[in-house]
């Protein structure tokens, strides 16, 4: 069986994510949703370096971040 590409759990389905990494990035994706319709306008990446930088984001969304960031 596979494992996530951010940590040792079981990957779920055909992803590269744990349901926990999985849920990280779900929330990303409609945490951007919302905060496109908040502010005028945010690129992605904009989005996901703010989330960076703010201290209470979780471990597990900064680790799908970094991800994304490709870092």
């Amino acid at each position: 069986m596979n494992t996530c590409k951010l940590c040792d759990n079981n990957i779920e389905n055909k992803g590269k994510f744990c349901i926990y990494h999985n849920n990280a990035l779900d929330n990303l994706n409609s945490g951007y949703v919302i905060w496109k319709n908040r502010v005028d306008y945010i690129e992605r990446e904009q989005y996901l370096k703010t989330l960076l930088e703010i201290s209470t984001t979780g471990t597990l969304v900064k680790q799908v971040i970094m991800d994304e960031l490709g870092r």
